[in-house]
């Protein structure tokens, strides 16, 4: 009796996640995804991509996106549904196993529950659906899991389809239906053990609403409750980077000045050319890329969601420069003349700038690119895939991710550490005008992935 208390006791600690190293993608690794609707629309998908490829542009990784619109893992449907909802269950052999991939990432919940208030019977069909996934995962497809909790439905933009609804469903959403997601959150989140991985948009969406809210209480990010928009989605893709234990920094050019010798020395960096001439310093960074930041998320978002805090740590620091206001001016060293990117004083550069807040500066400038281009091969590939399972696939349509390495080949390329030449000259000194500093800057022009 005593043996058998003693082992519930041990059962019941918590076990540690997977440590950092294991759970990033390594190089090599075909990551697959599997969801419903929240997934197939990709973006999160695409931002989980984008900063494996920027932040680890020396490994081949292979992310391919099988989310499917109304599907659920519990296989439940609501009886004024169109049709009967997808399940993941039906069309796992075609859509996973038969991929062959290294790793499955799954995040369902969000229509599992059918809108519905909270039901034992629902959530128990929940529970085992998701359970059969992660065995089918591991026994059929030989692939490690990771799971991820729903996002949360948000009532303030709950929308009624049917106002004449006799039923709860998709079309008359119950307005307390997120303590449903929250229940199956809770339930995901107590299955992490050192063999599964469970991140938590869930919790990342949640907080960050509640902290938006403390100044502006109509701030969502998702325009009908249930799908978030692109903000959301980068939190979604920021709890699984999170959960990975992937690394914050991307990297930093510290340079210290000594006016009064006329010398300057780099402290962090790999930096070559450096000089100091007439008040002016320059030199060449070699320097990787930020993840890419997407247009549309808004500096207020940018900020609560402290994305370059937790994944997106690119700094220039310099210290020793007298007092006053510099222009900072950068470029690829194949354009010989900087451009202005930036007005700050000494004291902001000794500081530190956040360069990510610097659309020009070259290595933000190529990041976007990279966002951009991969968003629309992963769109186009996404539609293709869809038409294939329905028998309509064009004969002109791109192959899939993993047998795509002539569409990858430019953006791989463009991932790679960029040498830009930077020099910081005292306002006044005749340089073109620069833009504001990156503390007074403008929220930039609404822009949404394809």
């Amino acid at each position: 009796m005593i043996a058998t208390l003693a082992l519930s006791a041990l059962l019941l600690l918590p076990t540690p996640p997977p440590s950092a190293a294991d759970a990033l993608p390594r190089d090599g690794e075909r990551v697959l995804f599997i969801g419903d609707s929240i997934t197939q629309a990709g973006h999160y998908v695409v931002y989980v991509e984008a900063y494996l490829l920027t932040r680890f542009p020396d490994r081949t990784i292979t992310v391919i996106n099988h989310g499917l619109s109304s599907e659920t893992a519990a296989g439940t449907s609501e009886p004024d549904h169109p049709f009967p909802r997808p399940w993941i269950h039906d069309r796992f052999e075609r859509d996973v196993t038969a991929w062959h991939p290294d790793r499955v990432v799954a995040c369902y919940g969000m229509n599992d529950g059918i809108y519905h208030p909270f039901s034992p019977d629902r959530f128990a069909r929940y529970q085992a659906g998701i359970n059969r996934l992660i065995e089918r995962a591991r026994l059929e497809a030989g692939a490690r899991i990771d799971l991820m909790t729903p996002p949360p439905y948000d009532p303030y933009r709950r929308q009624v389809g049917d106002p004449n609804a006799k039923h709860y469903g998709y079309r008359f959403p119950a307005v307390d239906y997120d303590d449903v997601l929250s229940r199956f959150g809770d339930w995901l989140r107590s299955l992490a053990d050192d063999r599964l991985l469970v991140a938590d948009p869930h919790g990342e969406i949640s907080e960050h609403l509640r902290l938006r809210r403390e100044d502006r209480v109509s701030v969502s990010l998702s325009p009908d409750g249930v799908h978030p928009d692109p903000a959301g989605h980068w939190l979604i893709a920021q709890a699984l980077l999170t959960a990975w234990g992937a690394p914050a920094e991307v990297a930093e050019a510290r340079v210290i000045v000594d006016p009064d010798s006329g010398t300057v020395r780099a402290e962090e960096g790999t930096l070559d050319d450096l000089s100091l001439r007439d008040g002016s310093l320059e030199m060449t960074w070699t320097s990787p890329l930020p993840l890419p930041l997407d247009p549309s998320w808004d500096p207020e978002f940018i900020r609560v969601a402290q994305i370059a805090d937790r994944l997106n740590r690119y700094r220039l620091t310099v210290s020793g420069l007298p007092p006053g206001t510099y222009t900072l001016l950068a470029s690829e060293t194949v354009d010989p003349t900087p451009k202005p990117v930036a007005t700050c004083s000494a004291e902001e550069l000794s500081a530190g700038l956040d360069l990510t807040s610097l659309p020009d500066f070259p290595t933000v400038a190529a990041s976007r690119d990279v966002l951009r281009l991969l968003a629309s091969l992963r769109s186009a590939q996404a539609q293709a895939w869809r038409a294939s399972i329905r028998g309509e696939a064009p004969a002109d349509s791109p192959p899939p991710p993993g047998d795509d390495d002539h569409l990858m080949a430019p953006i791989r390329a463009l991932c790679q550490p960029l040498e830009v030449r930077i020099r910081i000259s005292p306002v006044g000194d005749s340089s073109p005008s620069a833009p504001a500093s990156p503390k007074d800057r403008a929220s930039p022009r609404p822009h949404s992935l394809p």
